[in-house]
Parts: structure tokens; sequence; C-alpha cells
């Protein structure tokens, strides 16, 4: 098993595969990490956070993450750093260590590169959620991109569903992407009964 040691950014909210968010960086550890990565064009890894907050004390996060590739970047309004993040590829977090300045470094190991599962026939729902979804929470203007393939379906709802962030979380360390449309379509049967109940 070949390993590998990156910076890491706990977050509160996931990042998932092909998915992006955008950050606001005011904290000198990060300042350095972004600086690092953008001067040798690295990467680091994004992991959700169990307990804890992004600011301050180190929390307890998940073992599993998403390396970031940094795809846009401009300084705000309020003078902080903001970034604009995508994610890559999925790895497990085997240890971590702490710099001097708070900067948690982990010996990663990476899941196996994603292999393309097309749409299938029975997802058509999953995808006309998504597209609802996607019309809430993306601005009018934004270029979203309806998902290619089993794989960007998964992690776009992945990404949109308003449930707990353990669930989607849990996606993580899930190598197949139909098992990943089962589990949501689980979570989805689960909502529906509750609110049925």
């Amino acid at each position: 098993m070949t390993t590998t040691q990156i910076p890491l950014f706990p977050l509160l909210q996931p990042l998932f595969p092909g998915t992006r968010l955008n950050l606001q960086i005011f904290e000198q550890r990060y300042l350095r990490m972004i600086t690092q990565c953008l001067k040798t064009e690295g990467t680091f890894g994004v992991v959700p956070i169990l307990e804890g907050g992004e600011v301050g004390a180190t929390p307890q996060v998940h073992p599993w993450g998403v390396t970031a590739s940094i795809i846009d970047w401009n300084q705000l309004n309020n003078g902080l750093l903001g970034i604009a993040i995508e994610g890559d590829r999925r790895f497990q977090l085997l240890s971590s260590s702490i710099e001097n300045d708070g900067l948690v470094v982990g010996k990663v190991s990476f899941c196996p590169e994603e292999v393309s599962v097309p749409l299938e026939e029975d997802s058509e729902d999953l995808q006309e959620l998504l597209t609802d979804l996607a019309k809430e929470f993306y601005p009018a203007d934004a270029q979203w991109q309806p998902p290619e393939d089993s794989n960007a379906l998964g992690w776009q709802l992945a990404q949109l569903l308003p449930v707990e962030p353990v669930l989607p979380m849990s996606l993580l360390e899930v190598d197949d992407p139909l098992l990943r449309l089962e589990r949501i379509r689980d979570w989805l049967d689960t909502v529906i009964q509750s609110q049925m109940s």
C-alpha cells in the first residue's frame, strides 16, 4: 500500500470528488498551506470534522477525505483570501501529526482511481431530484453541469441533500458508485417514511 503525506484542512462541510467549495482563509497555518500549494501546484486534503470546529484547536476528523485542487483565488472585500477548490481523489487517513503552527499533516493512502459508470435508467428520479436541488443551491448565473455518470450523480447529491453530514461522509469510504446511489435511496426512503409517520 502506497502512502503519502499531505497537509490537511478539516471542514464542517465535506468535499466530494468533482464538487466545489468556496473558502475564506484567515488562519496563518492555512495561509501558509495555500501559499505553498499555489507556489508548487501542490494539493491538500479536506477531511470532514466529526467533533470540534474549523477555527482554533485541532478537531476530531473523519478517517476518509478528498484531495483538493485550488481552481481560483482572489482577495475578498473583507481583506481575506478567498479560494475555490474542487475535490479530486479520495483517501483514507492513516495517521496525523501537528506542526508548530497548528497545521495538521496526514499520512494517507489513496483510494483507487474512479472508473466512469454510466447513468442507469432507474436513476432518472435521482437525476431529477439533483436538478431541483441545484436550482435551489446554485445562483441563476452559475454554470452547473448535470452529472455525466453515476459517480458524479452520487457525489453531487451527497453535497446538496439536506441530510445529517455524517451520512454523506460515510460515502467517502465506498468504492462502488452504484452502492453509493443505493445508500442515498435508503436515506431518502427513511426521510419520506419519517414525514409520513
